[in-house]
C-alpha cells in the first residue's frame, strides 16, 4: 500500500466528464471539487470538450505528479487509462455517468462525499486488458472486451436518448434479439484453442457490464487472471429468458454458457463476412476489429480507495 493521503493527494486534478449521464456530472465536478478544497487539497478543474484534450490535462496533471481525479463514467474512465496504464499515476475515481460498470466492479462508493473520500485514500494497482491486433498497435481497457451481441446492445444503447439510465442497456437488449446474430469465433485461452457458433464473447476483469449486469461474476481485477464467458448459440426465447439472470449472475448454470479463466487470449472471426460486422469494445468504446491478442496486464493502473484485502496491493 501506498503512503496516506495526507501525504500524497494534496495536489489534485479533477477531470469533469460534463456531459456524461445527460449532462448531471457537470454538477457532480463542482462538488467535488468544492469538497476536495474544504479539505485543504489544492485543486485545479478540468472539464474538458474532446477525448484530446482530456488526454492531454491527464498527462500534464502526472508530467505534475498531480493526483487524478475523474468524475464521469465509464467512457472517460477508459480514455484516463490509456494515460494512465503501467505509470506511477494514481488516480481516484467518482462514479457520474450511465452505467458506471468499473466503479461497480471495484466496489467504490457511490455518493458524492463518501466517494470523494475514497478518491482520497491510498492506492493499489488493479489489472487491465492490453489489447494488440493485427497492425501491431494496442490500447487498454479497465472493465470488459466484448464481441457480438453485447457489443451490438452497447452501440444501441449509446444511440438511444431514451430511457436514461442504465435501463437503457436492457431496452437496447431487447430490441437487439429482434435480429440475433450469430458468430462463428475462433477463441485461445492460454494456448488451449476452442471454436465454434456463438451470440457473444466477454473478456472480463471486472464483472459486469451494461449498467450492472454481472456477465462474469467470478472476475476479480486484482488476480492477474480475466474471465473469459462464452454464450454458445441458441434460441433468442432462451437469452430473453437469460438476461434477467445477468443482473445476480444466476445464468452461468445455462448450458449455452462456457466460462474459462487465463492471462493471454486470442479471438477471431472464422467468417469473412462478418468481421467488418464484428468489433470488440471494452468500457463502452470500440477498441478495434478482430482478430485481437489480449493480454491481462497485472496491477497495471494504479486505484485510489480499494478494498485492503484485494491482492497486488502496492
Amino acid at each position: 500500500m501506498d503512503q496516506t493521503a495526507s501525504e500524497m493527494h494534496q495536489r489534485i486534478t479533477v477531470i469533469t466528464n460534463k456531459a456524461a449521464n445527460r449532462g448531471r456530472a457537470a454538477a457532480r465536478g463542482t462538488k467535488v471539487t468544492d469538497l476536495l478544497r474544504s479539505y485543504g487539497c489544492e485543486v485545479e478543474h478540468h472539464q474538458p470538450t474532446s477525448v484530446d484534450e482530456t488526454k492531454q490535462v491527464a498527462r500534464d496533471a502526472i508530467g505534475e505528479e498531480r493526483h487524478l481525479v475523474a468524475v464521469g463514467g465509464d467512457g472517460l474512465l477508459h480514455h484516463l487509462t490509456q494515460i494512465c496504464a503501467e505509470t506511477r499515476a494514481t488516480l481516484g475515481i467518482v462514479a457520474a455517468g450511465t452505467g458506471n460498470d468499473f466503479a461497480f466492479g471495484l466496489d467504490l462508493p457511490v455518493g458524492v462525499r463518501d466517494s470523494t473520500r475514497a478518491a482520497l485514500a491510498p492506492t493499489q494497482g488493479i489489472d487491465l486488458l492490453k489489447f494488440e491486433d493485427s497492425d501491431g498497435s494496442a490500447c487498454y481497457g479497465a472493465t470488459i472486451a466484448t464481441a457480438g451481441f453485447s457489443a451490438v446492445v452497447n452501440v444501441r444503447a449509446e444511440r438511444m436518448s431514451w430511457p436514461r439510465g442504465s435501463i437503457r442497456y436492457t431496452v437496447a437488449t431487447l430490441r437487439e434479439l429482434a435480429n440475433l446474430k450469430r458468430y462463428d469465433f475462433e477463441l485461445s485461452v492460454d494456448g488451449v484453442e476452442t471454436e465454434g457458433r456463438c451470440l457473444m464473447i466477454a473478456i472480463a476483469n471486472t464483472r459486469a457490464f451494461g449498467g450492472g449486469m454481472q456477465i462474469a461474476p467470478g472476475a476479480n481485477p486484482c488476480d492477474g487472471i480475466a474471465e473469459i464467458v462464452l454464450i454458445r448459440d441458441t434460441a433468442a426465447f432462451n437469452l430473453l429468458r437469460m438476461l434477467p439472470k445477468t443482473f445476480s449472475g444466476a445464468h452461468t448454470e445455462h448450458p449455452a454458457v462456457e466460462i474459462s479463466r487465463g492471462a493471454k487470449i486470442s479471438v477471431a472471426l472464422k467468417q469473412a463476412d462478418s468481421r467488418e460486422n464484428c468489433r470488440l469494445r471494452s468500457d463502452g468504446e470500440d477498441v478495434g476489429s478482430l482478430p485481437q491478442t489480449v493480454t491481462v496486464v497485472s496491477g497495471g493502473l494504479r486505484v485510489a480507495g480499494l478494498a485492503p484485502l484485494a491482492p497486488n496491493a502496492d
